[in-house]
């Protein structure tokens, strides 16, 4: 964006210089030296710099404090943002140095000038030079270039983003709270307490009219749960640190049902897969893709490495679909679901309800709670949520770069646009002349607008050309923000180059209609 705005900002000072050519002649044919027409061009464009500057830091007050507002409060590192001292100085000094840098070109090019040959009546609009048209026509061509680099970049995030709104997160997120309790060791610290709690819990909660209630270790989409290396009955045993490792997660209640993860084979758990009866477990697809390619899972046991003693099989007796427990944006990972009531494993005394209603779940969260404290009043409740809150914040990153960088697009838009519109009226002035010859020898208007709009869109075109193979490279560092698009995606390159080039069109034919009024006794009398 800064370079965008810098190749801006030079072409405009140089055009205006163009146009201030006979002025800075005769100055310097009444004895105003090259040092002075210099300074005096800094000046300027040192105060627009300033100017300009100053006006940037305020709306970039503004700004911030927009964008904060857009930022979803997941982002915790974004509650610290905010203009301060050092920032201030940098956008300042980078204002002046833009001004001094970009403001020395049209100063230099003024002060070169031959003032006999500025001064002849015919030379007007010749001191610009060759070398000073080429410069023009490169900042707009790099404009464009750098334009369409930031358009393709917002194009994959938002084609990303889409692809990612559409991902099905493997539940039915509709009506379903979610709610985080944690067991006091003090007062369970053996599995017997701790299944009565829940087992109590859960029966409270379905005597609710119209809701349907189980639980889970941690619930999917929160990032968070236990993995555990196994081994599976009758294959040889992996070497101590190659077993194989899957996501281990504890239910209870009729998990499956009230999440609507379908069950793909097997059954789900019964009321009978209690402690003292044989252990049982349910895998999901991923899980069955990894470890039984080649074979039917039910019936196949499984047991947790390393244990001492001797082994506690559990009999596969499910498949369920994969979830996405990680993130919609991440790949799904083995599975092993095993009921609470035969887990060995006192220390998982945390657990998520995941409480089904058939209306809005929002307004029971408080009867929720009072059937969880009429079991235990000292439990605490947290984290209360519901599904479709939860697929929202595993949308907010993405979201967020795209809104970010989709407002950096409009802007490179916008001021690509500003940038060959601020020129082209220039170069329509400096060709005049030949305007009035080609009418005058009979061109039609429709003969004059090409050649305008010719001349401005061979600039674009050539900086849209550039930008195309600038983005074939600058876009593979986004690879890691994208989600199933390539940092090639013919779509986003067709759309940002379309968009560019209708945006140039437009930007050369306003001029260009100037051009065709030009009426050529009076084009040739004014050269």
């Amino acid at each position: 964006m800064l370079l965008i705005a810098c190749a801006n900002f030079a072409g405009l000072l140089m055009a205006r210089a163009i146009a201030r050519q006979q002025e800075f002649v005769i100055r310097a044919s009444l004895g105003a030296g090259r040092s002075r027409l210099i300074r005096q061009t800094l000046t300027e464009s040192g105060i627009l710099a300033i100017i300009g500057g100053a006006a940037g830091l305020l709306l970039a007050k503004w700004g911030t404090g927009f964008l904060v507002s857009l930022k979803p409060a997941e982002l915790e590192r974004f509650t610290g943002i905010h203009m301060e001292a050092h920032v201030f100085l940098f956008a300042l000094g980078i204002s002046l140095l833009t001004g001094t840098v970009f403001g020395l070109m049209p100063a230099w090019s003024a002060a070169r000038a031959d003032v006999a040959e500025s001064l002849k009546e015919g030379a007007r609009g010749s001191t610009a030079g060759p070398f000073g048209q080429m410069l023009r026509s490169l900042l707009v061509t790099g404009e464009f270039a750098l334009a369409l680099i930031v358009l393709v970049g917002a194009g994959l995030l938002i084609k990303g983003f889409s692809r990612l709104r559409s991902v099905s997160p493997g539940f039915n997120p509709t009506n379903v709270m979610t709610m985080h309790l944690q067991l006091p060791a003090t007062r369970y610290a053996e599995i017997p307490s701790q299944t009565e709690f829940r087992r109590q819990v859960l029966a409270r909660l379905n005597s609710l009219p119209g809701v349907a209630a189980a639980m889970v270790t941690d619930i999917p989409l929160s990032g968070n749960y236990v993995g555990h290396s196994f081994v599976i009955d009758g294959r040889p045993p992996a070497p101590v640190g190659a077993e194989p490792e899957t996501q281990t997660l504890s239910v209870m209640g009729d998990y499956f049902g009230v999440m609507q993860i379908p069950i793909r084979a097997g059954r789900s758990f019964t009321a009978m897969d209690r402690e003292g009866q044989p252990l049982v477990a349910v895998v999901n697809e991923e899980a069955v893709k990894k470890f039984f390619p080649h074979e039917n899972p039910l019936g196949a046991r499984i047991d947790w490495s390393r244990r001492t003693g001797p082994h506690q099989w559990m009999t596969i007796v499910g498949v369920v679909q994969d979830v996405k427990h990680s993130g919609l944006n991440h790949a799904v990972d083995p599975a092993v679901y095993a009921p609470f009531a035969q887990s060995d494993e006192a220390w998982r005394r945390w657990m998520t309800l995941a409480i089904r209603t058939l209306g809005a779940s929002a307004r029971l969260i408080e009867d929720v709670k009072k059937q969880v404290w009429s079991v235990d009043s000292q439990i605490p409740v947290s984290e209360v949520h519901t599904m479709e809150d939860l697929m929202g914040v595993s949308l907010v990153q993405q979201r967020f770069n795209m809104l970010l960088l989709g407002l950096f697009a409009a802007l490179a838009l916008i001021l690509a646009a500003v940038g060959i519109y601020g020129i082209m009226p220039y170069r329509v002035a400096q060709r005049t002349h030949e305007i009035g010859i080609h009418i005058a020898l009979g061109a039609q208007r429709q003969d004059v607008l090409r050649l305008i709009v010719g001349d401005g869109a061979k600039l674009a075109f050539l900086g849209i050309a550039i930008g195309i193979a600038g983005a074939l490279v600058l876009t593979r560092a986004m690879t890691s923000l994208l989600f199933e698009v390539t940092p090639i995606d013919p779509t986003s390159f067709s759309l940002g180059t379309i968009l560019l080039a209708i945006v140039a069109l437009a930007a050369c034919y306003i001029p260009a209609r100037r051009a065709m009024r030009v009426d050529p006794m009076v084009a040739l009398r004014y050269e």
